[in-house]
């Protein structure tokens, strides 16, 4: 995920280009957590206050996300809702997503980027507060629409203030920003059964998301005010090529994680005669699995090329869904989810820090755009893979899933060639 520079690379593209600036700006926060040593002219990465915020900002949006699914029943018997309503609410949250993906750098340009960050920080707080608030369809949906543009602006407002900040760092800093996502969003069905063990209802667990965001913006509205940008990080304009590439490749590989979250417990219980039960409980296999893939890129980004480990772990992806999919005993397919999710857990975020560190130094356009990206892989490949499922069988259907992860193999190595050469 570190983008490795060649010598012939403009570094005006990073917000950090010479060690006296890294030192002024390491200087600007209090007791830097230095996690590893940086090569004379290179940025170095460490966490402080401004990091751990990030990292509870991205993470509270992403509990609020992961608690549709489960509260979704509740809302659906309230507000007396058939199952297209009830998708609606997804399909308007990845629909804000994508419109932020369109328009976010310009949010961006207009606020600039604190501003962005708390005022669309708000507008989560605002959707919790009516999802819990309110049972009337029509306002839930439209509030789920918010929540997918505020949430995702947000989230490239920060990405791309850390993102600066740390320059060939970045893959660093994106990896632990989506391990803090993958956290909270596994906390999220936890919390939703507790409440209701306890008796408090399900209610209650969106006032979570609404008590982390105030206390990140009671103590730290401040915090991102120090980080300096450069010039061009609000850029509008066109993207290289070389960035598409990466937008391509993400698209492929959110496609397929989404879907595989969506579709193995059905998977599971049509083609291998699982349960429901234990079919929807091995689902965690994969999100766990994910969650220590990404645990580990923190290290392997420090030590090894970013475009071969991008690389590398499409490749165990595509053998791990690939297995699960095709594996002659259930034994074989569970071990195959696990090193599915494994390979899949740092393909996004090592693509998203090459992607930025491809743009020219257009950090902002690159982070929104990006949004498109993912958020229509979410909004149709899912649909899609359903659509195929109801007319051929879902084991026909998860085909569709194979040929996505192998072709995240194909652009990885297209980036591969196409990566600048050192000198």
């Amino acid at each position: 995920m570190e983008k490795r520079i060649s010598s012939g690379d403009s570094l005006r593209q990073e917000a950090i280009s010479s060690p006296d600036e890294a030192l002024s700006l390491k200087a600007a926060f209090d007791q830097p957590d230095t996690a590893g040593g940086a090569a004379a002219g290179e940025p170095e990465f460490f966490r402080d206050k401004a990091n751990w915020i990030s990292y509870l900002l991205i993470g509270h949006y992403c509990f609020l996300l992961a608690s549709l699914g489960p509260i979704m029943p509740f809302l659906r018997e309230e507000e007396h809702l058939n199952y297209f309503l009830s998708a609606l609410h997804f399909t308007a949250w990845s629909t804000g997503s994508f419109v932020a993906g369109a328009v976010g750098h310009m949010i961006m340009r207009r606020l600039g980027y604190v501003k962005t960050v708390w005022v669309c920080g708000f507008s989560v707080l605002i959707t919790s507060l009516v999802l819990a608030a309110v049972a009337n369809p029509f306002i839930t949906i439209g509030i789920a629409f918010l929540g997918g543009l505020g949430g995702s602006a947000m989230g490239q407002s920060v990405t791309t203030l850390m993102a600066e900040r740390y320059g060939t760092k970045r893959g660093i800093y994106i990896t632990e920003a989506n391990i803090s996502g993958s956290v909270f969003a596994m906390l999220a069905p936890l919390a939703v059964g507790s409440f209701l063990s306890w008796g408090l209802g399900w209610r209650a667990v969106l006032i979570i998301p609404m008590i982390l965001f105030l206390f990140a913006f009671a103590t730290s509205r401040h915090v991102y005010a120090q980080i300096k940008q450069t010039a061009r990080s609000m850029e509008g304009g066109a993207l290289p090529l070389r960035y598409w590439l990466f937008y391509v490749l993400i698209w492929f590989s959110v496609a397929s994680e989404w879907s595989i979250i969506f579709w193995t417990s059905e998977f599971l219980e049509k083609v291998k005669g699982f349960d429901k039960v234990d079919a929807a409980q091995s689902v965690s296999i994969f999100l766990v699995s994910m969650l220590i893939g990404r645990i580990l890129g923190i290290r392997l980004v420090r030590s090894f090329d970013a475009n071969l480990l991008l690389l590398v772990t499409a490749i165990i992806a595509f053998f791990g869904l690939f297995t699960f999919w095709q594996g002659g005993s259930n034994v074989v397919s569970l071990v195959g989810l696990f090193f599915a999710g494994l390979g899949t857990a740092n393909i996004y975020p090592t693509s998203f820090a090459q992607a930025i560190g491809s743009s020219h130094g257009k950090t902002s356009l690159a982070a929104s755009r990006m949004s498109t990206s993912t958020g229509s892989a979410v909004l149709i490949t899912p649909l899609i893979l359903g659509a195929i499922g109801d007319r051929f069988g879902i084991f026909i259907g998860y085909g569709l899933l194979a040929v996505f992860m192998a072709m995240t193999i194909v652009v990885a190595i297209v980036a591969l060639i196409m990566r600048p050469k050192e000198k």
